[in-house]
């Protein structure tokens, strides 16, 4: 890890990092961020180490309903990883740096890479309530660019002297997620068997559904429409890791007349749709 992004992880993370390491002295290749419903996706990975988060002091705590706040220690496909078994969402209040400190503490971890899980809403016609998409890129509308916090302390000189930290430069020209380890993923996953769809994901703030207007809108530039991970897709980046991400479709937004979706429709889909995407991590981990 270069010298300013140490500085900057510690300067924003590190008392909850020492927290963290004072319950455990694992390193670890990677991270996973489990979606909405999907945190017992990899409860068949037996953890050689579990943190209860509500133990570091100042760590946020998940609020929303199919979200829990551990850290478990597990090894998939001979990765070790940092499994989070839920995310905070910036709907619930939490301020950006606080929804980014998993990504973060990954990092300080050790971690070379992101594996990152939704449930979304499918705007295809050729999507289903039960289906995986691994995210080609994302398009982020929720109106609270990383940059202009998290790197906000940072002085000019310490921007000067590590270029990768600055934003700018690495979402220009690039896709925040790594196109060449998701196309071995998906190969992966074709060579198991399992049926996935590959699209653009949108972030919205939420945490508000979709009206039938803002669905024709979405539609014109994605196939699926969530409430997180752009934004820690994109930190991971700037932290200097590779991403991978996909969403596990749980409803179809309304062509045009209003339907009802509730989030605890949604937790219901995504528990029944967890074994695809628990053979997505599996995959991703495997040739990362």
């Amino acid at each position: 890890m270069n010298t300013a992004l140490q500085q900057a992880l510690e300067q924003h993370y590190g008392s909850l990092y020492s927290q963290l390491r004072s319950k455990t002295s694992a390193t670890v290749e990677g991270i996973v961020i489990s979606g909405s419903g999907l945190n017992k996706a990899l409860e068949h990975y037996v953890a050689e180490e579990v943190i209860d988060l509500h133990e570091i002091e100042g760590f946020p705590q998940p609020t929303v309903k199919g979200h829990s706040s551990l850290l478990r220690i597990i090894t998939i496909e001979g990765k070790r990883v940092a499994h989070y078994t839920g995310r905070c969402h910036l709907y619930e209040g939490f301020t950006l740096q606080q929804s980014l400190a998993q990504v973060a503490l990954g990092k300080m971890l050790g971690a070379g890479f992101t594996v990152l899980t939704n449930s979304a809403g499918g705007m295809h016609h050729s999507y289903a309530a039960g289906d995986i998409m691994l995210i080609t890129d994302t398009l982020n509308l929720m109106l609270r660019p990383v940059q202009h916090t998290w790197l906000a302390s940072l002085t000019q000189s310490a921007r000067e002297q590590a270029r990768e930290l600055d934003y700018g430069r690495i979402a220009s020209g690039e896709n925040i997620v790594s196109t060449e380890w998701r196309k071995r993923t998906a190969q992966e996953l074709a060579s198991r068997g399992v049926p996935l769809h590959q699209g653009v994901y949108i972030g919205l703030t939420g945490p508000t559904f979709e009206t039938p207007a803002e669905a024709r809108m979405y539609r014109k530039f994605g196939e699926a429409v969530g409430m997180s991970t752009v934004h820690e897709a994109e930190f991971a980046r700037i932290c200097g890791m590779q991403v991978a991400a996909c969403s596990l479709i749980t409803n179809m937004l309304p062509e045009s007349a209003a339907v009802n979706v509730s989030h605890d429709e949604v937790v219901h889909a995504a528990a029944i749709g967890a074994p695809r995407v628990a053979e997505f991590i599996a995959a991703a981990c495997k040739v990362a």
